[in-house]
């Protein structure tokens, strides 16, 4: 669906932006019957590209004068654009080298046909997942959003924008090196280029919205796996370091994800930094503007099969006192974020599916204590890494909660990698938001927390049945993806079930049916849905409290 009009009829379609000219675009219309269903816009630039001495570097705002039709012919925005250059170890990255490309950094937006109401279309941003290692702006098939958004579809009817931004070893290396760099250029941003990136399609998107049709004060921050953590990183950035500043969107929604534990420090990933020095021959004796000028001149395919033999291949945010304060975890325990999240009268869409575990650990799994150690230490600090080992491997502490495991014959090793990282990347920091939500008298009708059991039955040819529920496997269930063939009866399922998302992202008021705080709404195996207590909310509270208390 994603990247196939088969489904579609086309025609090209141009749409005048303001004052940055004309872009081309595609209404798709049902090929059986010829109605319209979206107006679908591809590859749009929300900033200059970050390439050559910008790689590395705070993305840049598109100048006064820029123009995406120069010579008076509207850009040509009816096919997919490159995509960051990531690493394809990973069964999560599974694109061709061909398609990586620096200048990477647009905007996919699909949005409603017809007249837009007067006050115009809510507006859905969405980050990608992907570990912040890999993945794509919805060229993925799963995440095409033509179905939801169309009115004899899923019934959206939002402007989506899914944005593009910097991935891996290039949206996420730190050093001093580069530290020092930015407090020459002003810039006061080193790592975390990829949050930074969001942050600008943010405002990119707040600005100029309205030429789609949207309401830039009905827009909702959205995503999926290290979306959802990209989320929570924006709002943190905004709660916690701009709270006086007018608020840029209305709501949240994460799937799957949240910020399980404070960021490594700089110090922290030096020596990744290092790594790559030395992996390029490098000399660590020059000076920092020399080392940068050297990295900056490797070709990005060079760099990515260079950082997929590390072992610290994993390029993650850190605490960098800009995008990120210091002490951002003391922030969230002493209630700050929640204290502004009910200022702001912000209300959050959160939740999981019940085999988190089981595409986690397909990625680079262990096979002993060491192993273990290592992985585990991709995604934290050595001190959150040390503590959560010792409560699964030592102390097991999930023993009691835990759900069967849909494949009986799992390595040991594999599992307690897949049961570490689900647990510490959504099940533990999804609940402690919500726990810090409650504590700050956030009301219980601005917070929905869901659990996905169910598996249709088309997933059998995409996904193993020892994978069962797997993280990310809802994808085509929120994205009403009937193209994939559901039965009848499936069809009813994702069309009952995405109706709580259809009047969450327009704002209006609705009964999600939860009455306490341990409660979430189930997506049940035969799918059916009801309300039940939270099994796991007592274990993941107490793994979440020791992780963000590491020392």
């Amino acid at each position: 669906m994603g990247n196939v009009l088969s489904a579609y009829k086309t025609e090209k379609y141009v749409l005048h932006v303001g004052d940055l000219g004309d872009i081309e675009g595609l209404v798709l219309s049902r090929a059986e019957t010829n109605e319209p269903l979206v107006r679908r816009f591809l590859n749009v630039p929300y900033v200059l590209p970050p390439t050559g001495q910008y790689r590395w570097r705070k993305p840049r705002r598109l100048p006064p004068g820029y123009s995406y039709s120069p010579q008076g012919e509207p850009r040509d925005c009816t096919k997919f654009g490159s995509i960051c250059p990531q690493p394809n170890y990973t069964k999560l990255g599974n694109h061709a080298f061909s398609k990586y490309d620096e200048d990477c950094l647009i905007l996919n937006i699909w949005a409603p046909c017809g007249t837009p109401p007067e006050q115009g279309w809510p507006v859905m941003l969405w980050f990608h997942g992907g570990w912040l290692q890999v993945g794509d702006p919805s060229v993925d098939p799963n995440m095409d959003p033509t179905e939801l958004i169309s009115a004899s579809g899923g019934g959206l009817q939002c402007v989506f924008i899914a944005a593009a931004y910097r991935l891996s070893v290039f949206g996420f290396l730190a050093s001093k090196e580069l530290a020092e760099e930015a407090a020459i250029t002003d810039e006061h941003a080193f790592g975390n280029y990829g949050l930074w990136d969001q942050r600008a399609a943010l405002e990119w998107v707040h600005d100029h919205v309205h030429h789609f049709g949207g309401n830039a004060q009905e827009l909702t921050l959205s995503g999926r796996s290290a979306g959802a953590y990209s989320t929570h990183a924006l709002a943190s950035h905004d709660f916690l370091l701009h709270s006086e500043e007018p608020p840029l969107y209305r709501r949240l929604i994460m799937y799957s994800n949240a910020i399980p534990a404070d960021p490594k420090t700089v110090e922290e990933v030096q020596p990744q930094f290092d790594e790559l020095l030395t992996a390029f021959a490098i000399p660590l004796s020059l000076s920092g503007p020399e080392k940068l000028a050297l990295l900056r001149s490797k070709p990005a395919l060079e760099i990515v099969h260079k950082i997929m033999t590390f072992d610290n291949h994993t390029f993650r945010p850190i605490r960098d006192g800009n995008f990120f304060p210091m002490d951002l975890f003391a922030r969230y325990t002493n209630g700050d974020f929640a204290a502004e999240f009910k200022r702001r009268g912000m209300s959050l869409l959160i939740g999981e599916v019940r085999d988190e575990e089981t595409l986690y650990r397909q990625t680079n799994p262990p096979h002993d204590l060491s192993s273990l150690y290592k992985e585990v230490g991709n995604y934290y600090s050595p001190a959150v890494t040390k503590t959560i080992v010792d409560a699964y491997v030592n102390r097991k502490i999930n023993a009691e909660g835990a759900h069967p495991d849909p494949d009986e014959s799992i390595d040991p090793w594999k599992k307690v990698f897949g049961d570490i990282v689900s647990d510490g990347q959504v099940r533990a920091p999804s609940r402690l938001l919500v726990r810090q939500l409650r504590d700050a008298g956030v009301p219980l009708s601005s917070v929905h927390r869901y659990m996905i059991n169910w598996r249709p039955s088309f997933v059998d040819r995409q996904a193993p049945k020892e994978f069962g529920v797997g993280h990310a496997f809802d994808k085509p269930i929120w994205n009403f993806s009937v193209l994939h063939g559901p039965t009848p009866e499936e069809e009813t399922t994702m069309r009952t079930w995405i109706k709580d998302l259809v009047d969450y992202i327009h704002g209006r008021p609705f009964d999600y049916g939860t009455r306490a705080w341990d409660q979430q709404k189930v997506l049940n195996l035969d799918g059916s849905i009801s309300i039940e207590k939270d099994s796991k909310w007592e274990y993941l509270v107490q793994v979440a409290d020791e992780m963000c208390t590491a020392k």
